[in-house]
Formats: structure tokens, C-alpha cells, sequence
């Protein structure tokens, strides 16, 4: 009985530690410049996913130094090869590969990889009645059947 129980166990936290391995190994780091601590850094205020390669890779880089120095670990943070999605101020957002944690030029965006901002929604109002419906007794005595 003892046996079963302890593999059982062992069963259940195999499972566990997987999915929060995987889950862990997925997540991804996404850094939104819309916050104004971002958004005042001289090469990210006007950059948005039209813009030259060369302004994106330096907001890029900007973003990712002040996200490394904001870090708990920041020699650890966005290393050589690690992508991240960034949300520029006008609402776009691509993925960048870090390419260097030293050079101006260390992040560069990943081709095809891009997503535009959201446009101005419409939204239709149409006005609904407040009316309480009338039950009409000869249309439910017709659905009944008699």
C-alpha cells in the first residue's frame, strides 16, 4: 500500500516540476515602452515599427540596457541571443534578438515579426428596448402543441 502511495507521489511531482519547468522555459520577456520611464529615452520616443532598422536597434539597445540595469541579476538579464517583444509608444510591437550587451547597435529586430497598432474602434450604439416583453397566452399554448 506504502509503495503505491510513494509512486503515486512521485508520479504527481514529476508532473509538477515539468509543466513549471516548461512553463518557465516559455515565458518570455516583454517590454512595453509606453511607461514613462521608458518612453523619455532619446532614441525610443519617436521610434515605432516604421521606422528606419538603425532607430530600432538603438531603441532596442536603449530598452534593453535600462531593462538589464532595472534587473535583480543584470549580467544575467538579456544576454547574447535572447529575444524579447517590444511595445513601442505608438502601440507596435516586433521581437528583438540581442546581439551584443556592450555595442550601440547590440539588439536588432527579428524579420517578420511585426505587429502594427490597434486603429480607432468603432462602436455602434443602438438603442434597446427597456420594455419588459408581453407573453402572449395563444403563441406558448401554440408551442405546447394543444
Amino acid at each position: 500500500m506504502t509503495k503505491r502511495m510513494t509512486s503515486r507521489r512521485v508520479r504527481f511531482w514529476f508532473w509538477v516540476a515539468l509543466f513549471g519547468g516548461y512553463s518557465v522555459a516559455v515565458a518570455g520577456v516583454v517590454v512595453d515602452a509606453v511607461g514613462s520611464h521608458y518612453r523619455s529615452l532619446s532614441q525610443v520616443q519617436t521610434t515605432t515599427v516604421d521606422a528606419t532598422e538603425a532607430q530600432r536597434q538603438l531603441g532596442a539597445a536603449q530598452i534593453a540596457a535600462l531593462h538589464r540595469a532595472q534587473s535583480d541579476t543584470p549580467f544575467r538579464t538579456l544576454p547574447a541571443g535572447e529575444t524579447f517583444r517590444v511595445v513601442w509608444p505608438d502601440g507596435s510591437s516586433e521581437v528583438v534578438r540581442i546581439v551584443s550587451q556592450s555595442d550601440a547597435h547590440g539588439a536588432r529586430p527579428v524579420d517578420g515579426d511585426v505587429a502594427l497598432p490597434l486603429g480607432p474602434i468603432e462602436l455602434e450604439v443602438q438603442p434597446v428596448s427597456t420594455e419588459a416583453p408581453r407573453r402572449d397566452p395563444s403563441w406558448m399554448a401554440e408551442s405546447i402543441g394543444h
